[in-house]
């Protein structure tokens, strides 16, 4: 077995911490999203999803299998 130096130890141990200060810090602004801020969040999706919108697309002509004008707008 080859034997790990120390400085090879404090290397890992730092990336194992600072790893876990990133993960908590995620885990934190997760749920400062969902408790704090979720109420308006969701306020302001629900007015998004039934806000009332006129959409006039400009369609052109359609015609049958024999080139006649079926429809047009």
């Amino acid at each position: 077995m080859i034997p790990i130096k120390l400085s090879s130890k404090k290397k890992m141990r730092n990336t194992l911490f600072i790893s876990f200060l990133i993960i908590l810090c995620l885990i934190g602004r997760i749920g400062y999203i969902q408790f704090v801020q979720g109420g308006e969040l969701s306020t302001m999706a629900y007015q998004q999803q039934t806000l009332d919108r006129s959409i006039n697309p400009k369609r052109g002509t359609i015609y049958d299998r024999n080139g006649k004008k079926c429809l047009s707008s």
